[in-house]
């Protein structure tokens, strides 16, 4: 009698936890600008002129003229978390997309809108709304210009990554 050699062990193919041939430069490009963004967080943010007396930061009341300030500093308990949020985004759609899992939404797509998210407040907070108060003698120091590149690489990174998957969708009005 012919023994089958195929049984259901042997038929079952086990994909590996985490496979990495999945896993794009533009994945990796995400998790390293979101590594970059939290880096930047204990960076200095802003600093003030040493030879101004007035050139204080009134949202962190420590901070004598001559001194820097952090994220954690200036921008107290909420502003600070939320760019970790951002700053993990792309970390957990490398994860999704190693894992294979099955998404109702491009990869990607989720991604950038967290690079655009964190870019649009670093230049609220520096630019558009400008410095902390009172904003005499304060300058923007390195941690604001990394994390400003952090995001817009997080976001051309998303971008990147959900342009990948092609146009599948048919114009409006087209059958």
């Amino acid at each position: 009698m012919a023994t089958d050699s195929t049984t259901p062990a042997a038929e079952e193919q086990h994909e590996p936890f985490l496979d990495r041939s999945h896993i794009t430069k533009w994945e990796r490009l995400g998790y390293v600008s979101g590594a970059l963004l939290l880096i930047s967080l204990w960076l200095p943010w802003f600093s003030t002129n040493a030879g101004n007396p007035a050139s204080l930061i009134t949202s962190a009341p420590a901070v004598k003229p001559g001194d820097s300030v952090n994220a954690w500093e200036v921008f107290g308990p909420v502003l600070p978390w939320v760019f970790v949020l951002l700053a993990i985004a792309p970390a957990i759609l490398t994860w999704i997309v190693a894992r294979n899992h099955t998404l109702t939404w491009p990869p990607g797509e989720v991604t950038m809108l967290a690079g655009l998210t964190g870019t649009v407040l670093v230049l609220c907070n520096g630019i558009i709304l400008g410095k902390p108060q009172p904003r005499i003698d304060v300058s923007l120091a390195i941690g604001w210009f990394l994390a400003l590149l952090a995001c817009i690489l997080i976001t051309y990174a998303g971008f990147r990554r959900q342009a990948m998957r092609g146009v599948t969708a048919k114009p409006p009005g087209t059958i």
